[in-house]
């Protein structure tokens, strides 16, 4: 993991040396036209980069990194960070206990969180469509089935780990004493989206970007606020503050 590691970041030295991203085609070729969700509050457009060129010095030097070698339980993590389920994503940080059924306000808020994040990144993967990794290296395997579905979605930026890094901000702030822990997980969770083979590591830093945009748009919206009280006051009762 050393060698890649310098791989990639001497890929970084030489980004600004790369030839600029074609612009986005207006005519995205996805069978589904990227349409406004209306929980959605920010506009990634206008704040996320291009992706890495294809085929540059920094996208060959991501999909090396994407190849791993990684060990069969962080694939096996991989496998099970795939769910779209928050409390499975953090109850090794907050306990058995910590279920959709002992805490619905903080289900009903973390569902809110996941989706202002997780669907603000849909217009910039129709500007760009950026193919998944697997697609353009063969030696890559992901950890869960390669279908069609999967094969006509894109890559930049990741969906899944901006809706799993919203949570871990959200949940930061309603439980300080666990705050560092929190993060902590929301990034392993994350980075899942490179060891599972269908994210390049740009891909989950723009969704972790949009992420924070998307919560830290979500504390001006009265409703937002009123989810975010009653779930402190659910949370309370069983972790207490710093």
């Amino acid at each position: 993991m050393t060698k890649l590691r310098l791989i990639l970041l001497a890929a970084f030295a030489l980004a600004s040396c790369a030839t600029a991203a074609p612009a986005p085609s207006t005519q995205p070729t996805h069978p589904v036209t990227a349409e406004r969700n209306p929980a959605v509050q920010v506009d990634a457009t206008i704040f996320l980069p291009p992706p890495p060129v294809a085929d540059s010095a920094l996208e060959l030097a991501e999909r090396a990194l994407v190849r791993g070698p990684w060990s069969a339980a962080r694939r096996q993590q991989a496998l099970e960070d795939n769910a779209i389920d928050p409390f499975a994503a953090f109850d090794n940080v907050l306990g058995a206990r910590f279920t959709r059924a002992n805490f619905p306000a903080t289900n009903t808020l973390l569902d809110r969180a996941g989706r202002a994040a997780g669907f603000a990144g849909d217009p910039v993967k129709f500007l760009y469509r950026r193919p998944r990794p697997f697609l353009s290296d063969r030696t890559i395997t992901t950890c869960i089935p390669d279908d069609e579905r999967l094969r006509a979605s894109f890559s930049y930026p990741s969906g899944h780990a901006a809706l799993g890094f919203a949570w871990a901000l959200v949940l930061a702030e309603l439980i300080p004493s666990r705050a560092d822990a929190l993060i902590e997980r929301g990034r392993d969770f994350s980075w899942s989206r490179v060891v599972c083979g269908v994210h390049y590591p740009s891909d989950v830093e723009a969704g972790r970007t949009v992420a924070a945009a998307a919560v830290a748009r979500l504390h001006a919206d009265a409703e937002f606020l009123d989810l975010l009280r009653a779930a402190r006051v659910e949370l309370e009762g069983e972790f207490a503050p710093n």
